[in-house]
């Protein structure tokens, strides 16, 4: 019978009972030392590709969130929506910024676009018609915290996307004439990025919070990084990131969670394991006095960055910061009410929180006439101040909290955006479901923590301004 079978096969061909033979010319030297390495590496890549992957609890408490861990070390969190035929898959990896330095900046970014630029088995034109012809998306992305893959599709294709997704990650070609079609589109990108008064501002901003940190680089990186990475490089840099233990995988949509646990561990069978191949960079010491930078630009607009050192992925406060940003920058608040409608200072005025893996920032942008800068600049210090000494009462708060919920729910009925949120916070330590608690963590923002939040971040005496002007 088939279960005849299958007791003897497991019985028999197990890898403690095999041979290798070879018939080699005579004067062929055998290196018995890379035979057995091959032996043992064949081995253990067919055993991962068919262990069953394990079932984990969530590192939540969603009850609809699904986690599995695969043999190689990557974990996948699925929840299933069975109501529409889509499904969205977002893979997840440390690295993006935090994985780079003065010599390297760019290579995540750059990394992510090379992998849509064809395969051992497939030109660029080929996989990209590839994925076409599946009427599916397959991306890269990459990020200040993190590296990876976007991919979407029908439930009725979503296996052969998964397969052209997995195939790029695991056997990107890296090829020279690709890799400098990626160098000139990102030089052109940096170009226009120079052009870009706002994108200029916030680089310099960067630079002056984060001296030696990676944070200081842009995601596109730099000319002269740029112009110096080759197949080589990228290729170490991918080593380095596309590993079992650095890989998060979130998925949405019309699946069912365990056979896409077992799909996904033969489909990755060939990804190593292990962590990570880099350390977290120190963070540097914030300023302890204010830091102004200034550029010139023969523009007919001044752009403006104010911001101070922010805060950490994992820090509680982080719900009431999003609040404070919402008090300050939405639509119906204090910056546009004040700055640009009764003022009339401003083309574009915004206030956010930028929180990471490491320490981040908040900041205040705006974009105003030249002739009109040394107002509009007095004028967001006016509205920090205010904030400090007048919270905002319960109208304001509430209507900043419902805002913030409801565009939260929104977007969460989107699964690219469920699945996304599953692997990154799942990947930062946060826990897969992490995110589903964030409208009762705003709700619970009181009065109280908006004005201690606000005196521990905006600190007057220790911030960062980035100009750019004529």
């Amino acid at each position: 019978t088939p279960a005849d079978l299958l007791e003897v096969a497991r019985r028999w061909l197990v890898p403690e009972r095999s041979l290798l033979g070879a018939v080699l010319p005579e004067d062929t030297r055998v290196d018995e030392d890379a035979l057995r390495e091959a032996l043992s590496s064949g081995v253990e890549r067919c055993l991962r590709r068919y262990r069953a992957p394990c079932r984990s609890p969530a590192a939540g408490r969603s009850s609809d969130v699904e986690s599995f861990e695969l043999a190689n070390g990557a974990r996948l969190h699925v929840v299933a929506r069975r109501e529409l035929p889509i499904v969205a898959l977002r893979f997840a990896m440390l690295g993006g910024l935090l994985a780079e330095d003065s010599e390297t900046a760019g290579a995540n970014h750059f990394l992510a676009g090379m992998w849509m630029r064809g395969t051992h088995a497939r030109s660029a034109a080929g996989f990209a018609r590839a994925v076409e012809a599946l009427a599916g998306d397959v991306d890269g992305f990459s990020g200040r915290n993190s590296i990876g893959l976007t991919i979407e599709g029908t439930s009725d294709r979503i296996l052969p996307l998964i397969d052209l997704g997995c195939e790029a990650l695991l056997a990107p070609a890296l090829a020279e004439e690709e890799l400098t079609r990626e160098c000139g589109d990102t030089l052109a990108a940096l170009a226009r990025r120079e052009d870009r008064l706002g994108a200029r501002a916030f680089d310099l901003f960067a630079q002056a919070l984060y001296p030696t940190h990676p944070y200081r680089f842009s995601l596109l990186g730099e000319e002269a990084t740029v112009k110096s990475f080759t197949p080589q490089s990228q290729r170490a840099l991918h080593d380095r990131l596309v590993r079992g233990g650095n890989l998060d995988i979130g998925c949405v949509g019309d699946v069912d969670p365990e056979a896409l646990a077992s799909d996904l561990s033969v489909r990755l069978a060939e990804l190593p394991e292990g962590p990570p191949g880099f350390d977290l960079p120190p963070e540097d010491p914030f300023p302890d006095s204010p830091r102004e930078v200034v550029q010139r630009k023969d523009r007919s607009q001044a752009h403006l960055v104010l911001g101070f050192p922010g805060l950490r992925l994992d820090d509680e406060d982080r719900y009431a910061l999003e609040v404070i940003a919402q008090v300050l920058g939405g639509q119906a608040g204090r910056l546009f009410l004040e700055l640009r409608d009764k003022q009339s200072l401003a083309y574009s005025v915004s206030a956010f929180a930028a929180d990471g893996v490491a320490t981040g920032y908040f900041a205040f942008t705006i974009a105003t006439a030249p002739e009109k800068f040394e107002v509009a600049k007095r004028g967001l210090f006016d509205e920090v101040e205010r904030l400090l000494d007048e919270p905002p009462d319960e109208a304001e708060l509430e209507a900043a909290k419902r805002q913030i919920v409801g565009s939260f729910v929104i977007e969460g009925q989107r699964a690219g955006a469920r699945a996304f949120h599953m692997a990154l916070d799942a990947r930062y330590g946060l826990g897969a479901d992490s995110a589903s608690q964030t409208p009762e963590r705003v709700r619970a923002v009181s009065r109280a923590d908006v004005t201690r939040v606000a005196a521990r971040v905006f600190d007057l005496n220790r911030y960062v301004l980035a100009v750019v002007r004529p």
